[in-house]
């Protein structure tokens, strides 16, 4: 009974870090992205292509069509794409599953309590997620790092009198990963037969950066307006090195209040360490009792949202 009500307990907290981790993007990109949208669905038709892939979200059918069901396996490969990893959607869910499981029996057995239980659930099971979201965030920074350069190579090549398509060519041979690899795809789309439209706006898809959609929107509105595309990008390129050195110097700024949050949530738990360590008698009635314990979870909750309250405060958005 007890394993069943862990399973149950792993699969909704499965599904809510699903929901968390695959939140909606801000009102800027999301802006962008519904522009970016509007602007594919101005293609006009074109002839199918045939083609197949492996697009199963797990190699078990009945978690594959669980996952389709649940409209969860699409966004979970996406995001499994972005971080730059070849893990199924289905096996990223399995792992959390686990984990949430291991960690609840773990913490039962360990401690006799439920509250225990959940909470090694709740700090085991986002493990997978945090991992893939952070691989993602770090294949995100280093594309937004090499776009300028891959901007300014894009425009030399337009100058010197190629097309936008060979331009892109000579950008996904020349450019470090993951631009090349990013770009590569974008011209395979288009040899396939792809709208430019489309290939842009399936690039942006792919790839979850700002400046990346700043750029594509250039294209497009550029397309629409006419105009000298090279002079549109290398401004694109200006503007993103120009948002860089800003964002740098917003980081000096607000160095000292990320430090503080730091110390500020290092200090009582170090504080607390030492005196137990230095004179157990003295700080085991704060462990041992009810009051004792109930001030140790507030302590911790107020510092959890003060954490919160100063990244808020130190994060500005360029």
């Amino acid at each position: 009974m007890t394993l069943l009500f862990a399973i149950l307990i792993a699969l909704t907290v499965t599904l809510a870090i699903a929901g968390a981790f695959l939140s909606r993007p801000n009102s800027v990109v999301r802006a962008l992205t519904e522009r970016l949208r509007r602007a594919g669905h101005t293609v006009p038709d074109l002839p199918a292509l045939d083609a197949e892939r492996d697009d199963r979200y797990s190699t078990m059918p009945w978690f594959d069509r669980l996952l389709r069901q649940l409209n969860l396996g699409e966004r979970l490969e996406l995001l499994l794409y972005q971080a730059g990893m070849s893990m199924r959607a289905g096996m990223l869910v399995m792992l959390t599953a686990l984990l949430a499981v291991g960690g609840y029996l773990f913490g039962l057995m360990l401690f006799h309590r439920l509250f225990m239980g959940l909470l090694a659930m709740g700090i085991l099971a986002p493990i997978p997620f945090a991992y893939v979201v952070f691989r993602k965030q770090q294949r995100m920074k280093a594309f937004a790092q090499e776009f300028p350069d891959a901007l300014d190579l894009l425009v030399s090549a337009m100058r010197a009198g190629l097309s936008f398509t060979a331009a892109m060519q000579i950008v996904a041979e020349e450019s470090p990963e993951p631009v090349a690899g990013e770009f590569a795809i974008t011209v395979e789309e288009q040899a396939l037969g792809l709208d430019v439209r489309e290939v842009m706006v399936n690039l942006t898809r792919r790839v979850d950066v700002l400046d990346l959609k700043l750029f594509v929107t250039a294209i497009l509105l550029q397309r629409e307006t006419g105009g000298n595309l090279a002079e549109v990008l290398s401004n694109s390129a200006t503007l993103i090195r120009d948002r860089f050195r800003i964002l740098g110097d917003i980081k000096t700024f607000t160095a000292q209040g990320r430090m503080t949050a730091v110390i500020l949530s290092a200090l009582p738990i170090g504080v607390g360490i030492f005196t137990y360590a230095a004179s157990p008698e003295y700080f085991r009635p704060m462990i041992e009792s009810e009051s004792g314990r109930a001030a140790l979870w507030f302590a911790g909750f107020m510092q959890f949202v003060g954490v919160l309250v100063i990244r808020k405060i130190v994060s500005i958005r360029v």
